[in-house]
């Protein structure tokens, strides 16, 4: 079913569906800013006195920080593991007290769980968190060095970088100045290494309403263009399009992704509403990639 098939086209999903944000959406992004001696303004306290990174996630254009494991630069892609927190009795001096390890956590290839311990050195502890989690869930495994996560990032074909993701996401006035800046180059990045996907935005957008398509949410595309598009698909490539829009359609795609990013759209095609903006959503790009996939 295309998006918005079925239903009111101009109502979208329900908002409660569109405002579903959640970072385990994301497997890779693309770094917007590094900071190695932490962002004083990050709204995560702990991301505050050691490196982070801000970065756009590539499924669902998530804005994300997290915990580099290793310096990254601008616009470089990186693959994503979760921020898990477990606490665990320790046996100490007279006593059993209760402390709190952090782990970068990524399934692999074989669908289990890969788990590297971000804040302890003490091999008997180590050793006592892998035990217990282990004998809790079979298909996770705690491995000891960064070498081995990368090694499950390589399986999956992932980029070789790290970032460790809370489970709160960002949002647009989150992002330092100069990530703001380069976000927009960020966006054209992406759209160009997956020209394949929003080719096939333009073969499957349709009208929102009796009035309104979604092709015309795009700058340059008025009525006789549209028109013109709708009689010349299926394209092939961003070329062919632009010879009927006469305009980039990498600048025109860019300018309302992140019209939608910022949460400044009225219809949203491509990324799902902030929390708290009730709009429609018609989740064009998770569609495309899957028509895309397919062929």
């Amino acid at each position: 079913m295309r998006p918005g098939k079925g239903r009111d086209r101009g109502r979208g999903k329900p908002p409660e569906q569109a405002q579903a944000y959640h970072p385990a959406r994301e497997v890779t992004a693309i770094v917007l800013d590094y900071f190695p001696e932490g962002y004083y303004a990050d709204p995560h306290k702990e991301h505050r006195n050691k490196p982070v990174a801000q970065a756009l996630g590539l499924r669902s254009f998530l804005l994300l920080d997290g915990i580099p494991l290793e310096p990254v630069d601008s616009l470089e892609y990186v693959s994503l593991a979760r921020e898990i927190e477990r606490t665990l009795p320790v046996p100490g001096p007279g006593r059993v007290r209760e402390k709190t390890f952090k782990l970068a956590c990524m399934p692999g290839a074989d669908k289990n769980i890969y788990c590297l311990p971000l804040n302890v050195r003490d091999p008997a502890l180590v050793r006592l968190l892998a035990e217990t989690i282990e004998s809790e869930n079979p298909k996770v495994t705690v491995v000891t060095d960064l070498r081995a996560l990368k090694s499950v990032a390589a399986e999956r074909g992932l980029p070789d970088k790290i970032l460790v993701v809370p489970r709160r996401p960002l949002t647009f006035n989150d992002l330092s100045d100069y990530a703001k800046s380069v976000l927009e180059e960020a966006v054209k990045k992406v759209i160009r290494d997956n020209e394949d996907v929003f080719v096939e935005f333009f073969n499957i957008a349709e009208p929102i309403n009796i009035r309104l398509h979604s092709l015309n949410l795009l700058k340059g595309i008025g009525r006789r263009t549209l028109l013109q598009l709708i009689e010349k698909r299926p394209f092939k490539s961003l070329a062919e399009v632009k010879k009927i829009i006469r305009t980039d359609p990498v600048e025109s795609l860019a300018e309302k992704i992140l019209e939608e990013i910022r949460g400044e759209a009225k219809y949203y095609l491509f990324v799902r509403p902030p929390p708290g903006v009730e709009a429609p959503f018609f989740n064009y790009y998770e569609e495309a990639r899957k028509r895309a996939k397919r062929k």
